[in-house]
């Protein structure tokens, strides 16, 4: 390059970095081309920090491997969300994958495995976790890639290989049966377990949350082609993307203090080459074929399809037959966008506890009895 070419660069990129901080934040192409632009010179992301007064459990139930680099928690750590409510925070070995994921509740309940999406951590359901750990025992875990699991770019970031490998992690931390939640992108991943060989008959009920199901994603489709790319890398590593997400993508109700807790879970050093990772192996056609092809036919558990009502781009006619593509599942709709289990926690959290009670071995058993009582009146006649 020329002294010139390189003095025009110099201006150029200090230019979008004037305007990036002078511009408000929002979704529109000269906001996101500035963001992503800015990602390659100043980011967001950061190493981890030691959580200060640091309190450790007594009952080292998981055996526990040595965290990935760029994380906060150590194995066994204590947290208290919602004020006081313990969740500990464990590191586990799964093939070649190391997986951060917190616990809470008691070990003898009955079992809630929960993945996020993008752009989140275990902590974005932590209105849920709060409200099933009084009677279930909650494992959240940070999917490869995200939060404090492993980001290593050498993985297998397919999502049939992630959902064998989560199987193997559940296996490993003494996991039998158990619902089974998804959001987003973990949605996608918690469809794969559905039809994971180890995973049969111990799937009790499925929440699934914010994902195509029996049609094509609607518009506007989110730009996979660009999620993949360097400039998206750049894009996520951007000091405003999450905060895009979450006000402008999908106009939201946080707080203040709510996005940024958001925002340092995403930026945990590696997390944004790591998610456009995900995008070199998939698109939502794949994933729509996936679930025609061969999913559906292993999703035979109760289902719960969990969608905001005001989503931009999932919207309700979209789900109207999809119940009729799976064996036992029905639609829910939240007063909230793609964040709900953010959004309007309280009907989430209702929602999901009146299909627990619905698909409770006692309710099934009642439902039975009922259907019997009925038949057998109608044949007496």
């Amino acid at each position: 390059m020329t002294t010139f070419q390189i003095l025009l660069s110099i201006a150029i990129a200090m230019f979008a970095m004037w305007m990036f901080f002078r511009l408000p934040v929002s979704a529109s192409p000269l906001s996101l081309l500035i963001n992503g632009f800015s990602g390659f010179f100043i980011t967001n992301e950061h190493g981890g920090k030691p959580t200060p007064q640091r309190e450790l459990t007594d009952d080292m139930r998981y055996k526990g491997v040595t965290p990935p680099a760029n994380t906060s928690n150590v194995h066994g750590e204590i947290e208290h969300i919602h004020g006081d409510i313990p969740v500990i925070h464990w590191y586990e070995q799964a093939n070649e994958t190391t997986y951060h994921f917190v616990t809470a509740g008691d070990p003898a309940k009955e079992a809630v495995v929960i993945l996020p999406g993008l752009p989140e951590t275990w902590w974005a359901f932590h209105n849920q976790i709060a409200e099933l750990s009084t009677d279930h025992y909650v494992i959240a875990i940070d999917p490869q890639g995200y939060g404090q699991s492993d980001k290593r770019l050498t993985l297998n970031y397919t999502n049939q290989s992630m959902a064998k490998d989560i199987a193997t992690l559940l296996d490993n931390i003494g996991v039998d049966k158990f619902s089974l939640m998804g959001h987003d992108r973990g949605t996608v991943l918690t469809d794969h377990m559905t039809n994971v060989a180890s995973l049969k008959g111990r799937i009790i009920r499925y929440v699934r949350m914010q994902q195509s199901f029996n049609e094509p994603h609607g518009k506007p489709v989110p730009p996979h082609f660009l999620f993949k790319s360097k400039f998206g890398t750049a894009m996520f590593k951007s000091k405003n993307m999450v905060n895009i997400v979450y006000t402008s993508w999908f106009p939201s109700n946080l707080t203040y203090a709510t996005i940024q807790r958001l925002t340092h879970e995403f930026a945990f050093k590696g997390s944004a080459a790591a998610v456009s990772k995900y995008f070199e192996t998939t698109t939502f056609d794949i994933e729509l074929e996936d679930r025609h092809n061969y999913l559906f036919k292993s999703m035979t558990m109760p289902m719960l399809i969990l969608q905001g009502k005001y989503d931009k781009g999932q919207h309700p006619a979209e789900y109207a037959q999809s119940p009729n593509f799976v064996s036992d599942a029905r639609v829910s709709f939240i007063e909230a966008s793609h964040f709900l289990h953010l959004e309007n926690p309280v009907a989430t959290n209702g929602a999901i506890r009146k299909f627990f009670a619905e698909t409770s071995t006692s309710a099934i058993t009642e439902n039975e009895t009922l259907a019997k009582k009925i038949t057998g009146g109608i044949k007496s006649k």
